[in-house]
Formats: structure tokens, C-alpha cells, sequence
């Protein structure tokens, strides 16, 4: 089938939806009107549908992911929760011991929220005692650092173009297939922050890792999520010149491993770094490489409405067994009958997809 894609030259912020506990992720087709659909993607669903257009289907069609959480997601998930208190700042009339105290208090929610297994090293009070080093370094002597007018978490939903298709469509959830003539797609995400670093005024993305070394940073030079950041925070606050990306990192290795001992910050027996370890690191970008990115997005976003109208995701098996273990969906894709792997995806091992960064 043959697209054709238009996008736009008056990017326009789209108002997003109102800040509540959503139930469910939004239908990933919505009706604007007529026969005039809305596609609203994220990072994390534009790598599912990069990585395996099954998993994309899953996970964006379905709306189901995998009850059990990751620990490494979840113990991240925390630091941002702790991170956004802290670059808030205190209130007025709020004592240091009272706002790291509440720092701690974000994270436990969080873990609350997300319970993890008990046997996992990556627990509560780890994430406090990374908060409480981090509070005292995070000024990073050899760098710049100024968040600007407090942009902390900010969530953004911007257009990238139109796909005209003029062909039916079935969702999951349609009762039976609708006439779709255009499709609207719009890119969205949170910023972690904007500062100034190094008198550059960068889009700021916090990053907890087990691993670090140059394979590691260079991983986001080109990341849809890096570049695409940049690229929204330009349409949203031109007047700031936003020009790169900052990589605010946290490098935490097990404790006690390796004879590190328990103080995160104690060196090995045998030198090297400790346990735990902070660095930045920048990326610039040109005009040229956010209009390729810009081009890059809508057309794997034509890609994705592609699969929806043929009404076949094919599967990429490379990433079944990949650097973060295995796919959460293995175990259903290899049950070989539709409606029993279908009703599989519906069981208790899995949950309603909840996320929405926009929320």
C-alpha cells in the first residue's frame, strides 16, 4: 500500500490531556472526525514497534504488558520520581532535612506502587542512599548547571504530519473494521529537564545504568528519544535556543560485588571505580540531523499504520534474548494457536498498559 505523507510546516503544542490515574492507555487510533483518526506515540512505543511489530502490537493494539516488574525499571523509575522533587526545589519555608525527606518519600511510593521481589538488591533504601550522594555531588564541580524556569517533567504532545490511507482498519477493540482517510500523527514524551550546561541550554535526561564506558553513551547519539527530545523542546520553547542533549547519569554497580564492599563509594580491594559513580555527557545537533529525524519518525510511523491496515505484524525474532534479557512477550509468541495465545495475553500474567507521558 502507498502512503503519502505531508508534514506539516506550523508545528503546534496539542493540549494534552487533563492530569489524572488513567485506567488503561488511550485507544491508539482516536477519531478526530469524520473519518479522521489521531495516532499519538511515544518512544517507548516507537522502539517496541522498531525492535518487533508483534511486541508493538501488544503492546500498543492490545494495551497488555507484563504483570511482573523490572527491578532495574522500577529502581530507575524511583530516582526520576526523586530527581523531580529535588530539581523542583525546597519550598519556601521547607528545612533541607524536611525536602530530602520528602525526596525519600517519592521514592518509597514509588516502590509501593511497583513492588519488585524482595530478593532483588535494588530496593528502597538503596535508592535513598544513591539520592543522599547524589544530593551532596550534584553540582558536578567541573560543569554548569541551571535548570531553566523550572522545567521539570515536562510532558508535550506535537504534530509530525498526516498519512493519507483511504482503507479499512481493524482494532482490537473495534467491534468491526472503520474506513480510515487520514491518520494525524503526533510525537510524544516528558523531559526530564531543561538546564543550561556549559552555557548551552540543553534537554536534560536522567540515565540509571548498571554498565557505563563509551559503548554506553554513545548508544544515544542517535536515539530516537535524544534527538526527538531536542527536536520538541525546539518547537516548544524557541526562544531558550535549546541545542543539544545532556545525559545526566548514575552509574551503580551491585554492592558488595567484586569486593566493593557495602559503602557505595569505597573502592575495590584493587582500585578502580566504586560502586557508585555520576557523569554527563552532551550531544549537539544540527538542523540537518532534526529534519532527518523529523522525516525518520513520520515514516516509521507510516510504517506502523502500514501493519494496521494489512492487519499483520511480523515478528523480528533478533531481540527475543537481547541486552535486557527476554522479551516480555516470548512466552506468548510461542504458543502456535491465535486464540489460545490471544487468551494467554489476556490472563493475569499480564496487566492493562497504563503509561501515557503525557499524563
Amino acid at each position: 500500500m502507498d502512503f503519502n505523507i505531508s508534514i506539516p510546516t506550523d508545528t503546534c503544542h496539542l493540549e494534552a490531556a487533563p492530569v489524572i490515574a488513567p485506567v488503561i492507555r488511550r485507544e491508539i487510533l482516536r477519531p478526530i472526525e469524520g473519518n479522521h483518526y489521531l495516532l499519538v506515540l511515544d518512544n517507548s512505543a516507537m522502539e517496541k514497534f522498531t525492535t518487533c511489530p508483534v511486541a508493538a502490537y501488544n503492546y500498543l493494539c492490545l494495551r497488555r504488558q507484563a504483570s511482573a516488574k523490572n527491578s532495574a525499571l522500577v529502581f530507575g523509575g524511583a530516582i526520576h520520581q526523586a530527581l523531580e522533587v529535588l530539581l523542583l526545589g525546597p519550598s519556601a519555608s521547607e528545612s533541607p532535612e524536611d525536602f530530602s525527606l520528602r525526596q525519600d518519600a517519592a521514592i518509597v511510593k514509588h516502590f509501593l506502587e511497583n513492588p519488585t521481589p524482595v530478593t532483588d538488591h535494588r530496593t528502597a533504601p538503596l535508592a535513598m542512599q544513591v539520592m543522599k550522594h547524589y544530593r551532596v555531588r550534584q553540582t558536578f564541580p567541573d560543569y554548569e548547571w541551571e535548570i531553566k524556569n523550572k522545567l521539570v517533567e515536562v510532558p508535550f504532545e506535537l504534530p509530525l504530519g498526516v498519512l493519507n490511507v483511504n482503507a479499512n482498519i481493524q482494532l482490537p477493540s473495534w467491534s468491526e473494521p472503520r474506513f480510515v482517510e487520514t491518520v494525524s500523527v503526533a510525537w510524544s514524551g516528558k523531559i526530564d529537564a531543561i538546564a543550561e550546561c556549559n552555557s548551552r541550554v540543553r534537554v536534560v535526561d536522567h540515565k540509571t545504568t548498571s554498565i557505563a564506558g563509551d559503548n554506553f553513551v554513545q548508544d544515544f547519539k542517535l536515539s530516537n528519544q535524544t534527538i526527538g527530545y531536542v527536536w520538541a523542546a525546539q518547537q516548544l520553547f524557541p526562544d531558550l535556543n535549546v541545542t543539544g542533549f545532556c545525559g545526566n547519569a548514575i552509574h551503580l554497580k551491585k554492592p558488595g560485588a567484586s569486593g566493593y564492599g557495602s559503602d557505595l563509594l569505597l573502592k575495590g580491594p584493587r582500585g578502580g571505580d566504586p560502586s557508585l559513580n555520576f557523569f554527563r555527557f552532551y550531544f549537539e545537533y544540527s538542523p540537518e540531523r532534526l529534519v532527518q529525524w523529523e522525516r525518520n519518525a513520520i515514516s516509521l510511523c507510516s510504517d506502523f499504520v502500514h501493519c494496521l491496515v494489512r492487519n499483520y505484524f511480523p515478528s523480528h525474532t533478533k531481540w527475543c534474548f537481547g541486552k535486557y534479557g527476554r522479551c516480555p512477550y516470548h512466552d506468548a509468541c510461542v504458543i502456535d494457536e491465535e486464540s489460545v495465545r490471544e487468551h494467554f495475553l489476556l490472563s493475569a500474567v499480564f496487566e492493562p498498559v497504563t503509561w501515557d507521558p503525557t499524563l
